[in-house]
């Protein structure tokens, strides 16, 4: 018969591997895009505050468009791709 109040020890045996350590490195970049998502946040709010501030449109989703402009442009240039041409051209029947 057990004693009342006795510590029971358990013991488990099995087959799977020991948690595994995070990388330092993987534990470096968490830390890293931790600490840009705090940035990102405090320059959109520095941004609200300072536009509003002084009676202008906000800066950053310009900035974002202009730079959505370049990475397209940037595309094109790398791939080569020629530009679109419009051909206005009603009367004809088939385009080839």
């Amino acid at each position: 018969m057990a004693m009342v109040g006795a510590p029971r020890i358990v013991y488990v045996i099995t087959d799977a591997a020991p948690p595994a350590r995070a990388r330092p490195l993987a534990r470096l970049r968490t830390a890293l895009l931790m600490l840009l998502a705090a940035l990102v946040l405090l320059v959109t709010a520095a941004d609200a505050y300072l536009t509003a501030r002084i009676g202008v449109r906000p800066l950053i989703p310009a900035v974002r468009r202009l730079f959505a402009l370049l990475a397209a442009e940037c595309r094109t240039w790398v791939t080569g791709a020629a530009p679109a041409q419009v051909v206005d051209d009603p009367d004809r029947k088939v385009w080839r």
